[in-house]
């Protein structure tokens, strides 16, 4: 008898959980357009102002887009900053507005982390010239996950206009004498 009695409270908080947990709609009936000259007028469409959305996003995120800040970064020290790394650590922890970080063309060679404690955080390439961010780390050194050029935990990231370049394969090819596909990332 106690058995069925532990079965049936297991069942009834898997139920719980599941009834209470916040669930994410969305509408994928008009896919983003591949054609980029297409691009604004399916957002204009499709992605409503957030005067419009308010009721319908979490508070917090309402609240730090009323509050944005930009930090600018360049390679060439004309910006706040010269690395993406400095940019982010000058984030508090527990942040509660976005940032935005306008980062100018060029090359960045850095392993750049995003913490879970700054959220709201937006890495914005230039358009014009977009830069690339490179780390040239391999899994046998920093293990798989910690290789990554670019490791987000927090909530509420966008990158826009960024190439984020894997540039090790270009080493493992000329050492091993096999091909190896390449990988860039280009976020628009």
């Amino acid at each position: 008898m106690s058995r069925q009695n532990t079965i049936f409270a297991i069942e009834t908080i898997v139920l719980t959980i599941l009834i209470f947990i916040p669930r994410v709609f969305s509408d994928d009936l008009v896919p983003i357009p591949a054609d980029k000259s297409q691009l604004n007028s399916w957002f204009d469409a499709n992605v409503k102002p957030i005067d419009t959305r308010k009721g319908t996003l979490d508070p917090a995120l309402v609240a730090a887009e009323a509050n944005k800040t930009i930090i600018k970064v360049r390679v060439d020290g004309s910006g706040d900053f010269k690395t993406l790394t400095e940019a982010i650590n000058s984030i508090p922890a527990g942040n509660t507005r976005r940032v935005i970080i306008w980062i100018g063309g060029g090359n960045y060679t850095e392993k750049v982390k995003i913490e879970r404690s700054k959220p709201f955080i937006t890495l914005y390439g230039d358009p014009k010239n977009v830069p690339n961010l490179i780390f040239h780390g391999t899994a046998k050194e920093y293990n798989t996950v910690e290789s990554a050029t670019l490791i987000v935990e927090s909530e509420y990231f966008s990158a826009v206009n960024i190439n984020f370049v894997v540039s090790i394969l270009a080493s493992l090819e000329e050492n091993s004498g096999s091909k190896v596909s390449r990988f860039i990332m280009n976020i628009i």
